[in-house]
């Protein structure tokens, strides 16, 4: 009759005659509600409360039975019943308003759960962006104070590569004629290979960064979009590692005269927006650092 009428409501419910055969359908599948009678053949159904509870805890089990005595009433809510019904249940409503707001209450502690977890990662996101911009500042003091433009440009590499666990990081500078790149530090690339680089300004992802004069982010999704840029810059794959490539223009008084390639986070993840607005600070700090190491340059020169 139960079973009837819950189905009516649009419940699934599974029946079962014995307290046996429930366990192993509730060790088995998973349940949103149990509801039991005291009185079963075989095992009581009060053991069969207390199994249930001790496997599944989180899962409320409701309590039937004839007997309205209090000792059965508490030792049923002790074992952990949410709930007990007496029978005979003459009123349907009865029913369906204890079933009713038992559910509700565990949606409710779902939607809880949900949101903690995600507070619990916002809160990890949060703490790893106070991280990030402390690594952050402090690498950009270290920039900041020296006056040399090659040890400027090298830190800006190793570092972007070191915090954001990148397989390869490299920097290209234009030229004099402002028609080609050329590599001045990399990180996880060889030698001959950043001596031998040459590339024109008009191609490869560095030169579509340094004409837009605006950064680029790439997942291996967006990579295939920009497999030409890519080609044209790394033929022999010596360069790229996907997933993964944030290339940042390098502006000193808003002219561009290099690009930042920082490339393949070692875990195979795209990198983050807090790991872009990292790069950002860096190349931003940096090129604060060469004009001022420019502009000391020339008062020695002219002293």
């Amino acid at each position: 009759m139960l079973s009837d009428l819950l189905v009516k409501k649009g419940y699934v419910v599974t029946s079962c005659e014995t307290g046996e055969d429930a366990i192993k359908h509730f060790l088995r599948e998973d349940f949103h509600l149990v509801l039991t009678d005291i009185m079963l053949p075989g095992m009581s159904g009060l053991n069969l409360l207390k199994l249930m509870k001790e496997s599944k805890p989180y899962v409320d089990v409701i309590v039937i039975s004839g007997n309205t005595s209090s000792f059965t009433t508490i030792k049923a809510l002790r074992y952990g019943a949410y709930d007990y019904l007496v029978k005979p249940i003459d009123d349907e409503a009865i029913l369906y308003n204890v079933v009713n707001r038992t559910l509700e209450k565990k949606g409710l502690q779902q939607t809880n759960e949900r949101l903690v977890a995600d507070l619990s990662i916002k809160n990890k996101e949060l703490l790893a962006t106070l991280d990030m911009m402390k690594t952050a500042n402090r690498l950009c003091s270290m920039i900041s104070s020296t006056l040399e433009i090659s040890d400027i440009l090298r830190m800006l590499v190793e570092k972007a590569v070191e915090q954001l666990n990148a397989h390869k990081g490299y920097l290209l500078l234009i030229d004099k004629s402002g028609n080609n790149f050329s590599m001045k530090f990399s990180v996880g690339i060889s030698h001959v290979t950043a001596k031998q680089f040459r590339l024109s300004t008009g191609k490869g992802i560095s030169g579509l960064v340094a004409s837009k004069n605006r950064p680029i982010r790439l997942d291996a999704l967006e990579s295939t979009k920009f497999s030409r840029y890519i080609n044209e810059e790394d033929l022999n794959g010596d360069l790229f590692t996907i997933p993964g490539i944030l290339s940042f223009p390098l502006r000193v008084k808003d002219k561009v005269v290099g690009v930042v390639n920082i490339c393949g986070r070692k875990d195979g993840k795209p990198f983050t927006d807090i790991e872009y607005e990292f790069i950002a600070i860096l190349a931003n700090h940096a090129a604060i650092a060469l004009d001022t190491a420019g502009k000391v340059y020339l008062m020695k020169k002219n002293a």
